[in-house]
């Protein structure tokens, strides 16, 4: 298209979200501009207080848009977003950033993006981190959303932040906040977990509910976003586009204290017993995306969650509560930490919600729900699971800015592996910033996640017939199950390369079973010792068998799994 020419690849100011086959949301960080759209034709706009916000109608399904914007400036802005549907589909996932970022790593982030040419863009939530302003919690509860002037600054800062401009030209967006950026860190509906000190009891603090609401209405105000569905009880909404729709959930205005899954016993120690009405969805969120699930006749449905849903990470907790006098030492005893800190950082995701879980994961196996992925961020590391391990299939997006490395390494000091398909730490040393990608192409979906200087970390293939993981294997793990961690590689037909990862630590008597996507098992390898499996090279599944299973090793309450598509 021409207009480009004339516009000197300006970016910044506009973001466009919201975007269905026939419908486009503008919003312009500006009181008065011009746009047209692709025709070259110009509608004035204006408001009386940043951004104009305003609803694109009759528009043509499947169509390149290109836009240019003159602002009050002068200066033109151009940019290009797609309708729906598109075959194939590629959305990049991103969460956990700064804004106008100093990081060499995270601007490098944004052009690994742009090369891929995503027809979409969604962050999970933790753009910037402005309640890092606040920093006396305990006692008071002053966070940043309390005064609106700090709402309306952070969201011009993310509207003029030079550094991400050229991916608002790229796609359209979808978002939602996170715990940063709705009040503070670890908050809910309208409480602060507190567990970090001894000064207070561990427990649920309340904030006023000014602050949340204030923080839905700057989102509602500020950000071009589909219809919500009840906005009274959270920004939770959902999207199609072609054969994929998006189920964006709020799992922080809604949720219920996360402390509240612990007690205080005897001795002083704290226990793990989550009570049936702790939810991380709130009645009403929950009731709309099993009905929403249910309902969908897309081909796939991807659940947008803020925090992780896997849930085998209820282990981490139950581990760190039985450590001697509940505390973790490191560093030869030099450093120790009590164990309800770790314990509370874990509880903040779905696993402290077990409830909400098992509820979510029985839905959708009863009502026969295929082609189910979620798709998570929080946890400024990023993995994949193909569901053997989590119930459901994750993309854990990893930190577009911030990274860190003590997930993995608190999982390698308990001896726990729950994310099968690799990632930062598991499949590869790389704890750069990342983001996910899934390009859906009619049956399949290829979920990858790719880092900074290192390309693609781990991938996967997911396949839109496949239901969600059988009643039989829902039991969680009960032991670590590092020692049972290995990997397969095809050799062709039903033969596969075994490699185990720490041979060394397998335990004393193991076997591997091959269950079918019911829950049966069609084939079982003698029960060996370590000895044995050491020895092992590769195994032959029984031939002629076709479709989905799940291949595990197990031993004792622990296991190890992944999922196969055979032949």
């Amino acid at each position: 298209m021409t207009y480009f020419l004339f516009c000197g690849w300006i970016w910044g100011q506009v973001i466009v979200g919201g975007v269905s086959e026939h419908v486009a949301h503008f919003c312009i960080w500006d009181t008065s501009a011009e746009l047209s759209i692709s025709t070259f034709e110009k509608k004035q706009v204006q408001t009386a207080e940043p951004p104009i916000c305003l609803t694109l109608t009759d528009l043509n399904p499947s169509t390149l848009y290109e836009y240019r914007v003159r602002l009050s400036t002068g200066r033109i802005v151009c940019g290009t977003f797609h309708t729906p549907p598109l075959l194939p589909l590629r959305v990049a996932f991103l969460s956990c950033h700064d804004i106008s970022p100093k990081s060499k790593d995270q601007l490098q982030l944004y052009r690994l993006i742009a090369e891929q040419k995503p027809h979409l863009i969604i962050h999970l939530g933790d753009w910037g981190y402005p309640d890092t302003t606040e920093k006396a919690f305990p006692p008071h509860t002053r966070f940043f959303p309390m005064r609106w002037e700090h709402l309306h600054r952070l969201y011009q800062q993310r509207y003029t932040d030079p550094a991400i401009g050229p991916l608002y030209a790229l796609a359209p967006w979808a978002y939602i906040y996170d715990d940063h950026d709705y009040v503070a860190d670890n908050t809910g509906r309208d409480y602060r977990a507190q567990y970090r000190t001894l000064a207070l009891p561990v427990g649920d603090y309340p904030f006023d509910p000014l602050l949340r609401q204030n923080a839905m209405r700057a989102y509602q105000r500020y950000f071009p976003h589909y219809p919500l569905i009840d906005s009274t009880e959270g920004l939770f909404q959902r999207f199609r586009w072609g054969d994929v729709e998006f189920f964006l959930i709020d799992n922080r205005s809604s949720r219920t204290g996360t402390m509240r899954v612990f007690e205080l016993g005897e001795l002083g120690r704290y226990y793990f017993r989550p009570r049936p009405e702790i939810s991380i969805l709130g009645e009403a969120q929950r009731r709309w995306l099993l009905q929403a699930l249910s309902q969908s006749t897309a081909r796939w449905k991807v659940i947008l969650s803020g925090v992780t849903y896997n849930r085998n990470l209820q282990l981490f907790i139950q581990q760190l509560l039985t450590l001697p006098g509940q505390v973790l030492s490191l560093g030869a005893g030099i450093v120790k930490i009590p164990s309800i800190f770790l314990a509370g950082f874990i509880a903040d995701t779905w696993a402290g919600y077990p409830a909400d879980q098992d509820t979510l994961l029985s839905w959708c196996w009863s009502k026969g729900i295929s082609g189910v992925i979620v798709v998570s961020g929080d946890t400024h590391i990023g993995t994949l699971e193909d569901g053997t391990m989590g119930g459901l299939p994750e993309l854990m997006t990893g930190g577009a800015g911030k990274t860190e490395k003590r997930s993995y390494r608190l999982a390698r000091l308990l001896g726990i592996s729950i994310f099968n398909r690799g990632g930062q730490g598991i499949s590869q040393k790389h704890f750069r910033p990342a983001f996910g990608l899934i390009e859906f192409a009619g049956d399949s979906a290829q979920v990858k996640l790719i880092g900074v200087r290192r390309g693609i970390i781990a991938q996967m293939t997911c396949r839109a017939q496949d239901s969600v993981l059988p009643p039989p294997l829902w039991h969680r793990l009960s032991t670590p199950n590092l020692s049972l961690m290995f990997d397969l590689k095809s050799r062709g037909s039903y033969l596969y390369t075994l490699r185990w990862r720490f041979p060394k630590k397998l335990p004393q008597q193991l076997t591997l079973v091959l269950y079918d996507s019911q829950g049966n098992v069609v084939w079982k390898a003698p029960n060996a010792d370590a000895a044995y499996w050491r020895r092992q090279r590769q195994i032959t599944l029984p031939p002629h068998l076709t479709g989905t299973y799940f291949l595990r090793a197990e031993a004792s309450g622990a296991y190890y799994g992944l999922k196969l598509h055979l032949p």
